[in-house]
């Protein structure tokens, strides 16, 4: 049986969509070595339907909607997360400058890769691309991904409506909508009125991040780790993730085998540190280079994974979501910040804008 099930992994395996993108990957580690995979989530509605809450207010093009590189190291069984956020202005590849999420579209993966090699010196062994379509697929494919909203929230640009507190799965489209989330509102109920997320799209990455964490944990409670249960999930990505042409079969079973037995909850998550500016009438984020070294040194492999999450002071945002921000009746923030701890009624924190299950209760 044993046999048999790695022969169907093989055939399954290479039946995946394949992409070259030419000499812009790094040369591959030696066997059982640290790698980079960049994933990529391409904001491509072409393929869904023209009533999908996800075409809302914007039209079926291609672009790069999330930028993420995974560190994986076999000898360890270790993992870390990179999130690039899509507003980044930086040197392109080949010249010129501007948001990184530019580079799919003018000039494909191998500019996008070249530009992530040259501004960071973060190597970059393999690609691997889904579309919304293929993002809404995958979460079917393990029943939906349960999130805990301790408020009522919504998206009206995405099409994200989550009204009433507590554990929800989101599967299809509000899977997608909520991982999309840019403009991400909570219901305040003492105050009457919805509060949007004041950080964006590092409140977005922050949630992306979590949603990974629970989409890995919700496919090992429904057994990722059996093979009847891989062969589904092989199949629906069969259809929908493109990998790059040098990203070998024989990879794909040794990761897999290497890290059959990884907890999702030891999963390194990273955001570079940035700030916000105006490049003429565009709004971007600049990158603070000094700041965000320690964290690609871990990518660059100059740096080992830590065993532990990492510290959310340097590493992320979250210094910023656990400062309590005084907000105005409309729920933007306001230019004062509160000093106490005790948050009185009128006062919302950034964490709030975050959705986790709270200790002692369990979701999903």
């Amino acid at each position: 049986m044993a046999a048999v099930g790695l022969g169907w992994t093989y055939s399954q395996a290479s039946a995946l969509p394949r992409i070259d993108v030419g000499a812009s990957l790094s040369p591959p580690p030696p066997p059982g070595d640290p790698q980079n995979i960049l994933l990529v989530g391409i904001d491509d509605g072409m393929t869904l339907g023209a009533d999908d809450p996800v075409l809302r207010g914007r039209s079926a093009t291609l672009n790069t909607d999330t930028i993420m590189i995974l560190r994986v190291d076999p000898k360890t069984q270790q993992a870390a997360l990179l999130s690039l956020p899509r507003d980044l202005y930086v040197d392109l590849a080949g010249g010129g400058k501007g948001r990184i999420n530019t580079t799919l579209a003018i000039g494909g993966p191998e500019r996008l890769i070249e530009t992530i090699k040259q501004d960071f010196d973060i190597p970059i062994n393999h690609y691997a691309m889904v579309n919304f379509q293929g993002f809404e697929s995958l979460v079917a494919a393990i029943d939906g991904v349960p999130v805990y909203f301790p408020f009522g929230s919504r998206d009206q640009a995405t099409g994200l409506f989550q009204y009433d507190p507590g554990c929800v799965t989101l599967s299809g489209d509000q899977a997608l909508a909520y991982a999309r989330s840019r403009h991400f509102e909570i219901y305040r109920p003492e105050l009457k009125s919805w509060q949007q997320d004041p950080t964006s799209d590092f409140g977005r990455i922050t949630r992306q991040q979590e949603f990974i964490k629970a989409a890995l944990r919700k496919s090992v409670s429904k057994g990722i780790r059996n093979p009847f249960v891989l062969k589904d999930l092989l199949g629906v990505a069969q259809k929908n993730v493109t990998l790059d042409t040098e990203f070998s079969i024989q990879n794909l079973v040794d990761l897999g085998s290497q890290f059959r037995n990884f907890d999702p909850e030891s999963l390194a998550t990273y955001t570079p540190v940035a700030s916000g500016a105006m490049v003429g009438a565009m709004s971007v984020l600049i990158l603070d280079a000094p700041a965000s070294q320690p964290i690609f040194d871990v990518f660059r492999g100059s740096a080992p994974i830590p065993f532990e999450s990492a510290d959310p002071e340097t590493t992320s945002p979250s210094s910023m979501l656990r400062t309590p921000v005084t907000t105005g009746v409309n729920g933007a923030p306001s230019t004062s910040m509160a000093t106490t701890t005790t948050r009185p009624a009128t006062t919302t924190t950034l964490n709030d804008f975050i959705p986790m299950t709270p200790e002692g209760t369990t979701c999903g």
